[in-house]
C-alpha cells in the first residue's frame, strides 16, 4: 500500500530583494504573483524512514548549502531520511536571489526560507493516507524551443538575439516536449499531481522586476484548481532549451505559456494508468566533476577587456555582455580548476524512474538518459539539492555560445554525467531491496 500526503506554503518575500536569474540593476519593485513552496511525501510502509519527499521551490535554483540545511533540518525534525528528500528549484528567472548568479545573494531571505521548507516538509509528513498511483506522458511543443541557433557564418546565435532570419541556417539541436505526470490518487480526489517538462520559465526578461513564479506557476494554479489537491512542477534536463526569445515577452506570454502546460498535463493526467507494481525503490550517488580551467588565450582576452571596463559590467536583459564574461572569466582564472560536487537520487516507483540532477543539464544529456535507461518511464529533475550552472555536451563546448561562455564544468562533464546517471538508473532497476545508496 501507498501512503502520500501534499501541501503548499507561500514563500512570496515581504521587503524588496534582489532578484536571480538575469543581471538586473537593482532590486524587485513588487509582487506580480505569489511564489510557492509544495511538498509531496510518499511512502509504501507506515515506516518514516521509507518516506520519500519531493520538494519544488519558485525561486531561479537553491545551492548545495542551502538544500543541505532544508534537508538536514526536516530530518531532525521528523526522523525522515535526508537522502530521500528531493528540493528542487522551478528555475523561475523572477523570483528572489537564491543563488547570486548575477545579483547579490539574499542571505536573509534564504534564512526564512529554510525554516519555511522545512515548516513544509513536516506539516506534510504529519498527514498521510492511503493513495494509489498512476503515471503517463505526452507532448507539448508550443514552450520549449532549442535556443542555440547556428549562422551562416559558422558561429552560435542565441534564440534572444535580433539577427536576420536569411543568415539562420537552423537549431543546432532539438527541444525535448515530452510531458510527465505522476498522478496521486486518495479515496476523496486528487492528493497530487507531480508534473515534469523541460523549459526555461524567462518570459519575462531582466527588465522586470515584479517578482512571479513565471509560467510553470501559471500551470500549477490552474492544474489545483482542475483537480484539486496539490500540483508540483519539476523542471526537466533544460540547460539548451528556451521559450520564444524574441515573442510574447510580457505577462500576457506568461498566462499563454503556463496555459499551454497546464493543458498538456491535463490531458496527460486525464489519460494516466496505474503504475505496475508501484513498490518503492531508490540510491544515491555522489561524485565530481572536473571544473573548467580558463585557457591563455581566454585568459588574454579577459585581460583586455577588463583595462576598459575596470570590472564592471551593465546590466542586460538577456545572456550577458563582453564585461560580465570578462569578470567570469577573471573569477575562475583566480580560483583555478575546482571540482563541482554532484549527488543524484533515483526513485523508482513501480516502472517510472525520477532522476535528480542539481543544475542545468543539456537537453541532448537528458534525452541520452531517458532513452537508455532501463526504467520504461524515466524523468529527470533538474535544479534538485544543489547547483553547479550548466553542463553543456562536449560538441556544444566545441562550437561555442553562451553557456559554453559561462560554464564553470570542464569539457568532460558530459562523459561523466552520463556514465553516472545510466549506473544509477541501472543499479536501482537491478536492485530487489527497498532503499540503498552509493558514493563514487
Amino acid at each position: 500500500m501507498i501512503f502520500a500526503g501534499a501541501g503548499i506554503t507561500d514563500i512570496t518575500p515581504r521587503t524588496q530583494v534582489w532578484m536571480d536569474g538575469m543581471l538586473r540593476a537593482r532590486p524587485s519593485e513588487g509582487v506580480h504573483d505569489s511564489l510557492s513552496a509544495r511538498a509531496l511525501v510518499l511512502s509504501d510502509s507506515h515506516e518514516v524512514a521509507r518516506s520519500f519527499v519531493l520538494v519544488t521551490v519558485d525561486v531561479c535554483a537553491l545551492d548545495g548549502e542551502t538544500t543541505r540545511a532544508v534537508r538536514t533540518g526536516a530530518a531532525l525534525r521528523t526522523g525522515l531520511p535526508a537522502s530521500r528528500i528531493v528540493v528542487a528549484a522551478t528555475h523561475t528567472h523572477a523570483g528572489p536571489s537564491t543563488v547570486g548568479i548575477f545579483t547579490p545573494r539574499e542571505p536573509l531571505y534564504i534564512e526564512e526560507l529554510t525554516g519555511r521548507l522545512i515548516d513544509l516538509i513536516a506539516l506534510t509528513a504529519s498527514d498521510t493516507k492511503p493513495v494509489e498511483l498512476s503515471f503517463a506522458s505526452g507532448t507539448e511543443e508550443t514552450i520549449s524551443h532549442y535556443r542555440r541557433l547556428l549562422a551562416d557564418d559558422g558561429h552560435v546565435v542565441m534564440n534572444w538575439v535580433p539577427y536576420p532570419p536569411e543568415h539562420i541556417v537552423g537549431p543546432l539541436g532539438t527541444a525535448d516536449p515530452q510531458v510527465s505526470v505522476v498522478k496521486v490518487e486518495g479515496q476523496s480526489g486528487v492528493v497530487a499531481l507531480v508534473f515534469n517538462h523541460a523549459g526555461h520559465p524567462n518570459v519575462l526578461s531582466g527588465d522586470n522586476y515584479l517578482l512571479s513564479a513565471d509560467y510553470p506557476g501559471v500551470a500549477a494554479r490552474l492544474l489545483e484548481a482542475e483537480f484539486g489537491g496539490t500540483a508540483l512542477f519539476f523542471n526537466g534536463a533544460q540547460g539548451s532549451v528556451d521559450i520564444d526569445g524574441l515573442r510574447h515577452r510580457d505577462w500576457e506570454g506568461m498566462d499563454r505559456a503556463g496555459y499551454a502546460l497546464a493543458q498538456a498535463a491535463s490531458s496527460v493526467a486525464r489519460a494516466s494508468e496505474p503504475c505496475r507494481s508501484p513498490t518503492f525503490r531508490s540510491a544515491s550517488v555522489s561524485y565530481v566533476l572536473p571544473g573548467r580551467r580558463i585557457t591563455d588565450e581566454e585568459w588574454r582576452w579577459a585581460q583586455a577587456i577588463l583595462e576598459i571596463t575596470g570590472g564592471k559590467y551593465d546590466p542586460i536583459a538577456d545572456g550577458v555582455g563582453e564585461d560580465y564574461k570578462a569578470v567570469f572569466y577573471r573569477r575562475l582564472h583566480d580560483a583555478g580548476p575546482c571540482d563541482l560536487p554532484v549527488e543524484q537520487t533515483c526513485l523508482a516507483l513501480g516502472d517510472c524512474a525520477l532522476l535528480t540532477f542539481p543544475g542545468e543539464l543539456y537537453t541532448e544529456i537528458g534525452l541520452i538518459i531517458k532513452a537508455q535507461s532501463p526504467f520504461r518511464n524515466t524523468c529527470i529533475i533538474g535544479l534538485a539539492n544543489g547547483y553547479i550552472g550548466y553542463v553543456p555536451t562536449r560538441r556544444a563546448i566545441s562550437e561555442g555560445g553562451y553557456v559554453e561562455d559561462t560554464r564553470r564544468v570542464g569539457d568532460a562533464a558530459e562523459e561523466v554525467v552520463l556514465r553516472h546517471s545510466l549506473a544509477l538508473l541501472e543499479r536501482v532497476y537491478a536492485s530487489s531491496a527497498p532503499a540503498s545508496s552509493v558514493s563514487g
